[in-house]
C-alpha cells in the first residue's frame, strides 16, 4: 500500500492531496479559504466543506484537502485546529486596565467592554442583536453641542430612576401619535405657560390644592358631585341664564345684608312659612291680596 508522500508524488500538477492552511470562511456558502504551502500554486484557494456535520473552522487550523486545483477541492479532514475558546476571543486593553473583548463562538460571538475594575459597561450579543450600556459606578452622558438626540424604537421606551427631570430652552412637549403620524393628547410647557389639548382629561387625587391668581372656565356643562364644599372669596359674581338649586335638607344663607332684585315676578311657594323681624317689617306696594 503507498502511503501519503508517494500518493502526492505520483498525482498530476494539477491534482492534490495533502496539508493547507485555513485563511477564511464564507459565513453563507460554509466554503473554505486556503493556502496551500509549498506548493507549485500556493496562491488562496477555495475547497468545499466534505467534512459529515456542521463542522466550525478557524483561522490558521491545518487541514487535509484533496481534488483538483484551483476550482475543485475538497475538506475531507483536519489535522490540527486551535482550541475554538482560543481562537475566537481578542482583546484589546488601553494603558490603565480598560479592555475590549470579542467571546464565544464564530456563530455565538458577542462584544465586551470592560473598566480598569472589570466591571461591565458594555455588551452586545451578535445572535440576539441585543445590547446593554451598564456603569456600575459613574454616570452616562449623551452631548451634542450643535446636533440633535434622538431615541427610536418600534415598541416602548421605559425610564426608571429615583427621579426624572426634563428641561428645555423653549418648551416640552409630550404627545401621542395617531395613526396617520399626527400628535394628539399632547401636555405643551412653554414659557410662562402649560397647555393640555386631548378629548378627555381626568385627575383622580386624595387631596388636591389650587392657587390660581385669574381663572376662567367655558365649557358647555359642569357636572360636579362632592360631600362638602367651601368657598372664599371676597367677591363672587356670577351670571347665568337660567339657575336650578335643589336642596333635600336644609339650605341656610347667613349674611349682614340681603338685597334680592326681579326684574317681572317674584313667586315665592312653600308648605309652611314663617318671617320674623326683630325690628320694623315693610310691604309696599301698589295692591296687597291677602287670603
Amino acid at each position: 500500500m503507498l502511503n501519503l508522500a508517494e500518493k502526492f508524488k505520483r498525482t498530476p500538477q494539477s491534482r492534490y492531496l495533502g496539508p493547507a492552511t485555513v485563511v477564511k470562511t464564507d459565513a453563507d456558502t460554509g466554503d473554505i479559504c486556503l493556502s496551500l504551502k509549498g506548493h507549485p500554486q500556493a496562491a488562496y484557494l477555495w475547497a468545499q466543506n466534505a467534512l459529515p456535520g456542521q463542522h466550525l473552522f478557524q483561522k490558521n487550523d491545518t487541514v487535509l484537502v484533496v481534488g483538483e486545483i484551483p476550482d475543485d477541492l475538497y475538506v475531507i479532514g483536519v489535522l490540527n485546529q486551535k482550541d475554538v475558546n482560543e481562537a475566537s476571543n481578542s482583546k484589546i486593553e488601553l494603558s490603565k486596565g480598560a479592555h475590549a473583548e470579542v467571546a464565544g463562538s464564530p456563530n455565538e460571538q458577542a462584544l465586551k467592554v470592560f473598566s480598569p475594575k472589570k466591571e461591565l459597561i458594555f455588551h452586545y450579543d451578535e445572535k440576539s442583536g441585543n445590547a446593554r450600556v451598564n456603569m456600575e459606578a459613574g454616570d452616562i452622558e449623551f452631548v451634542t453641542e450643535k446636533g440633535s438626540i434622538t431615541f427610536a424604537a418600534n415598541k416602548e421606551i421605559m425610564f426608571h430612576g429615583r427621579s426624572i427631570g426634563m428641561t428645555g430652552a423653549q418648551g416640552i412637549c409630550l404627545g401621542i401619535m395617531d395613526a396617520l403620524g399626527k400628535l394628539r393628547n399632547t401636555l405643551t410647557l412653554k414659557d410662562q405657560s402649560m397647555k393640555i389639548d386631548s378629548p378627555k382629561v381626568e385627575i383622580e387625587a386624595e387631596q388636591g390644592k389650587f392657587n390660581i391668581e385669574d381663572g376662567k372656565y367655558t365649557g358647555h356643562s359642569f357636572h360636579g358631585k362632592i360631600e362638602r364644599l367651601e368657598n372664599f372669596a371676597s367677591t363672587v359674581i356670577t351670571k347665568a341664564r337660567n339657575i336650578y338649586q335643589s336642596v333635600e335638607e336644609l339650605s341656610q344663607i347667613k349674611a349682614g345684608r340681603m338685597r334680592t332684585i326681579v326684574a317681572k315676578t317674584f313667586h315665592f311657594k312653600s308648605k309652611k312659612a314663617f318671617v320674623k323681624a326683630e325690628e320694623d317689617y315693610k310691604i309696599n306696594a301698589d295692591k296687597i291680596h291677602l287670603g
